[in-house]
């Protein structure tokens, strides 16, 4: 069966329900959500398998169409952040030594080299291709989160650096974080503001307006990390003015977060026709609930445990909307096929 790069955002979404599961595991001290995490973590490396391979499929019969389509380019960054996120939790749920800390490494730059090329392709189309209306939307966004979402494995690889990884790699993997929130805070703007403004005009899928969420979140993550690195003089990030700016982020990303939730419950209400977009409200909320447990950890404020954990129960309720939503689709796809 031949799969779109949207089917990415199946995988990107149970992921997010394995972070939205360990995070919680550590909230609540329970070990029974760290162990459900581990499980959703190793089915969504499964799903990961299928779709990636229908994916395959389809590039070999379908690439200049797949190249040429917007939304199809932006999502085909989903590819990175998988491999991200993948290395990121094998850290949390696998036992970890030398070799599979080079491993991860090569990874990182795997997935940022496939995130970065497809960022650059989609910039050059949108300079020199006709775009139409229906291409312009938050969509465009992915692979501007994506580029910043190196995080989720850069991180933990830089954490190791003192047993496992040479102060060398680590340098570099830390001028590429530096180096991505530049390029993704710009891009959030000045593409954000256009496919803003098709939105209010057009009226597209409610499901993107959660892509900013993401984009912001996933920046104040970055910026919360960026002072754990000083030690490494090689530039220098205040935790104090980190902590500011993670919380001016924050208070955009709660206002596009109500904003799209309550659109969300209209649309579930409304009983829209199933698509994968609804995927859409998934993997950015999760990132959100992540940057609040983020700000709950440097600050013990009860008000980000408690967005933190809303948010969680949100995400959970999606994913079985989208879940139901992909089987519909699903059985469309395959009754076609027959």
């Amino acid at each position: 069966m031949k799969l779109g790069s949207e089917w990415f955002s199946v995988v990107i979404g149970t992921f997010a329900l394995s972070m939205v599961s360990w995070m919680n595991s550590i909230l609540f001290k329970l070990q029974v959500l760290f162990d459900v995490g581990k499980v959703i973590y190793f089915l969504a490396l499964v799903l990961f398998v299928i779709i990636f391979s229908g994916w395959i499929s389809r590039i070999m019969t379908n690439w200049r169409e797949d190249m040429e389509n917007l939304n199809r380019i932006s999502f085909t960054a989903f590819l990175g952040v998988i491999l991200f996120v993948a290395g990121s939790f094998f850290i949390t749920y696998v036992e970890i030594n030398y070799e599979i800390a080079y491993a991860l490494l090569v990874l990182y730059f795997l997935g940022y080299s496939i995130v970065f090329l497809v960022n650059v392709h989609l910039g050059y189309k949108l300079f020199t291709k006709g775009v139409t209306q229906n291409e312009i939307s938050y969509a465009l966004l992915v692979p501007a989160l994506a580029l910043s979402a190196n995080v989720f494995l850069s991180a933990p690889l830089l954490s190791l650096s003192s047993h496992f990884i040479s102060t060398y790699f680590v340098k570099i993997v830390y001028f590429i974080m530096l180096f991505s929130v530049g390029i993704s805070f710009f891009q959030l703007i000045f593409i954000g503001s256009i496919a803003l403004l098709s939105h209010v005009i057009y009226k597209e899928s409610s499901a993107i307006i959660m892509i900013p969420v993401g984009a912001a979140s996933v920046l104040a993550i970055n910026v919360l990390a960026f002072p754990s690195y000083n030690y490494l003089h090689l530039f220098y990030f205040p935790s104090e003015f980190a902590l500011t700016l993670a919380i001016m982020l924050w208070g955009f990303e709660i206002w596009n977060s109500l904003v799209a939730l309550i659109t969300a419950v209209k649309r579930i209400k409304d009983k829209d026709k199933p698509s994968l977009i609804s995927w859409a409200y998934v993997f950015p909320l999760a990132i959100s609930a992540f940057s609040d447990f983020m700000l709950y950890q440097e600050t013990s404020l009860p008000v980000f445990e408690a967005v933190a954990v809303a948010f969680s129960l949100a995400i959970v309720l999606l994913y079985a909307y989208s879940l139901r939503n992909t089987i519909f689709v699903l059985k469309f796809v395959l009754k076609n096929k027959v």
